[in-house]
């Protein structure tokens, strides 16, 4: 199941001015029909420009023409599956040729939707689970529902949770192969040294605590921590959930970061970096406090445990050599065991030149074929169920000698689904910003959820 990581779509932040969005247009322009890679420039907005949603859907003939396919350029298993589906389906349908184009993955999200607000869309584009709300509400994309009516398409055959997550509106603008959810990483070979038992089912935080505080050895460039939990929406609302909290109120309308069940999960992750089992401050890049991306951390064998990756981290890991690593669900909080559901989608733009073409590959991409071809480049779970059970998938090696498959399918009990809020990174950006200083130790859990609030609830009010 080729998937470009989540945190692409879920964490882009670079946006288009308008003059940025005209110099993106050009620039696809001249690259030919499609589009190319998007100019960039500083701006936190996503163009404002609402699109009609309306085709005439039409499967009566064979599809024709060229149609073009977006992905992050950072993906490599990914662009390697839709290589590999764009040749099978070229195959069956000979008149159509298949163009797949990648886009930097920097402002991903922001690039994509500007080409297609501009007119310079591609016929199938790769996006991602908190976009769906802006997506659906500007129309950017096609409701999918006419053609799987037209075409008689299963949605039976998915996990329920995937087509409950691309719903949004009454619309689905989106198809996906595969979901995913967060798990525990953890260094077997670190806790063996430390005499500690690998993590259960069963482990709280308590657990957690307890674990990170024996595993942390050493001081310095030399130290290896106990804990890596990142701090990024994700994890970070992972720990919210399992207080009983929530960062939002249900009609989205407010924050709710400042209140006590929330306040109590950052609290537990700040205990964490006052413990010196975690370094507080640690994220999947490079701006953080050890100056590199937390995988590379764990990579390393530098750290014991690690939170904040999904199945995408163990198509990673796999390839490391002297890394002896496996799997365990999240540990409970207070309350619950929380888990974010994350779906990529790809979806067909309203403005595709080629949309019942578009629909043809897409349904391809996503179909048991379609995604049987993605077992070696396996980064998330099949979205088909059938699929997803199949030996092919659940015997595969990655699966059984890291124990990488079944925590994330017994996570989907617990799994909630992405903030159904339009232009969802302008908040997030807010709250990142105001609990970088707790992470930091320089604010307290209180003081940094209650800065969160008030940069959050202004904004809310003013949109």
């Amino acid at each position: 199941m080729g998937f470009y990581d989540r945190r692409h779509v879920a964490m882009g932040r670079v946006g288009l001015t308008a003059a940025g969005l005209a110099a993106t247009a050009l620039s696809v322009a001249a690259c030919g029909s499609g589009g190319g890679p998007a100019g960039s420039a500083n701006a936190q907005k996503l163009p404002t420009k609402t699109l009609k949603d309306s085709v005439k859907v039409d499967l009566s003939a064979a599809p024709s023409g060229t149609i073009s396919i977006a992905v992050p350029a950072d993906a490599p298993g990914d662009i390697a599956l839709r290589k590999k589906q764009a040749a099978a389906f070229e195959q069956r349908y000979p008149k159509v040729k298949v163009k797949i184009t990648t886009v930097p993955s920097t402002g991903y999200d922001q690039k994509i939707l500007t080409l297609i607000a501009a007119g310079h869309a591609p016929d199938v584009f790769g996006s991602g689970d908190v976009q769906i709300p802006t997506i659906v509400n500007k129309n950017y994309a096609l409701d999918l529902k006419p053609y799987m009516e037209a075409d008689k398409f299963d949605t039976k055959a998915f996990y329920p949770q995937v087509i409950d997550g691309l719903t949004y509106g009454g619309k689905i603008v989106g198809l996906t192969d595969n979901w995913d959810t967060q798990a525990l990483y953890y260094n077997r070979k670190l806790f063996q040294q430390a005499g500690v038992q690998p993590p259960t089912a069963d482990w709280t935080w308590d657990d957690y605590e307890a674990a990170a505080k024996k595993l942390t050895s050493g001081s310095g460039p030399n130290k290896t921590w106990g804990s890596l939990w990142q701090k990024w929406f994700v994890p970070v609302g992972d720990a919210v959930a399992a207080a009983g909290g929530k960062t939002y109120a249900d009609d989205y309308k407010s924050c709710a970061l400042s209140q006590p069940e929330a306040v109590k999960a950052l609290t537990f992750l700040d205990q964490l970096r006052k413990d010196g089992s975690d370094p507080g401050y640690v994220t999947y890049d490079a701006r953080n406090v050890l100056g590199r991306p937390a995988d590379d951390v764990f990579k390393a064998g530098k750290a014991a445990m690690l939170v904040g990756d999904g199945r995408w981290a163990a198509y990673d890991f796999q390839s490391v050599k002297n890394l002896d690593w496996a799997v365990a669900p999240l540990p409970k909080g207070p309350v619950t065991r929380a888990n974010f559901f994350h779906l990529s989608m790809f979806g067909i733009p309203s403005n595709s030149k080629n949309p019942n073409a578009a629909w043809q590959f897409l349904k391809f991409m996503t179909s048991a074929e379609g995604a049987k071809m993605g077992v070696d480049n396996a980064q998330g779970i099949p979205a088909r169920e059938a699929v997803a059970k199949s030996p092919e998938v659940a015997g595969a090696p990655l699966a059984t000698q890291h124990d990488s498959y079944q925590p994330f399918i017994d996570s989907l009990s617990t799994a909630r689904r992405a903030p159904q809020l339009s232009n969802f990174s302008n908040y997030q950006d807010k709250i990142d910003n105001a609990l970088e200083p707790l992470w930091k130790g320089k604010k307290s859990p209180q003081e940094a959820a209650a800065n969160a609030c008030k940069a959050v609830d202004s904004a809310l009010a003013k949109d």
